[in-house]
């Protein structure tokens, strides 16, 4: 009985120690498997992954800001005292890559070939944004400390296969999805995908004009027969395949509508007046609609 008890009262113990460690690393922290969580953005900001190995860890994007990208080095210290080895960028925008300078060095860029020269390009063009983003709050500019402009060290093409610590992860070029260096992550083991921006979860994504639709949902197709558990997109909840869905049916209805007026002989400019998506309403980010109604006419052979 004494041992019955005594056992009872060891399994309570590290009950509550597993609980208060699970709390201590706070709401938006997500355990996806075994030691592969993911550290979601506040609203629709961007989510990174923290993937844990016997030689170190590995974490998808760096945070929408310094701010973020601190408190998700202060969860990998949480988590782990070994070092951050690599960091795998699936996309080179500013919202992702800002604070690889809070993990690098130690750790090592990866990201696919093109991603260096669009941040680099996004540099260029505004020489003042860490200056600004700087001014923002005194929490941002205590944040920025130690700033430096960190470009991927590693550049790959089409696909790489990472072997580091008891994982393997696979990395998939998505081309014309969202940026000019777009990059899946996939676990196999653990069937855990990090998506990257191709499709975003309750809000219009923006569709520059290097994006094209065939593309996205080419993408997702892919992505979705790998069979994930869990999907992780680079802005939004993380879920399952249904973030395929749900964007594939949006895409579907957009080309719909934009096509039967383009057999009217509407013009462009008609389009971006007339095209209305009132199904889709509530998604944020409805100011980025007439880059979408753009991507549909181009996917439609307009000119």
């Amino acid at each position: 009985m004494r041992i019955k008890a005594g056992m009872s009262a060891i399994f309570a113990f590290l009950t509550l120690t597993v609980s208060a460690f699970a709390q201590d690393l706070g709401p938006r922290v997500q355990k996806l498997a075994d030691g592969v969580y993911v550290h979601t953005g506040k609203g629709f900001e961007s989510n990174s992954g923290i993937i844990l190995t016997q030689e170190g860890v590995v974490v998808i994007d760096t945070g929408q800001n310094p701010i973020e990208s601190r408190d998700i080095m202060d969860t990998v210290k949480k988590l782990t005292s070994m070092p951050v080895r690599l960091v795998i960028d699936t996309e080179p925008h500013a919202d992702h890559t800002t604070g690889h300078y809070v993990f690098s060095p130690p750790a090592i860029v990866v990201a696919a070939a093109g991603a260096g020269e669009s941040m680099r390009g996004a540099d260029r063009a505004a020489p003042d944004r860490i200056q600004r983003l700087a001014a923002s709050s005194p929490e941002m500019k205590a944040a920025l400390e130690g700033y430096r402009f960190i470009t991927p060290h590693i550049e790959y093409h089409d696909k790489m296969t990472i072997n580091l610590g008891g994982r393997v992860l696979e990395l998939m070029y998505l081309k014309g999805v969202h940026s000019e260096s777009d990059t899946a992550v996939w676990l196999p083991k653990e069937r855990v995908l990090f998506s990257a921006s191709a499709f975003v979860v309750n809000q219009i994504n923006i569709l520059r004009p290097i994006v094209n639709i065939p593309d996205i949902l080419a993408a997702g197709k892919m992505m979705k027969a790998l069979n994930p558990e869990h999907v992780v997109p680079g802005h939004g909840t993380p879920g399952t395949v249904k973030i395929f869905e749900d964007g594939e049916r949006y895409y579907a209805l957009l080309l719909d509508r934009v096509g039967k007026l383009m057999k009217e002989g509407k013009s462009l400019d008609d389009l971006r007046k007339e095209v209305k998506m009132p199904e889709y309403a509530s998604w944020g980010s409805q100011e980025r609609f007439p880059t979408n109604v753009d991507a549909a006419y181009r996917a439609l052979g307009g000119k």
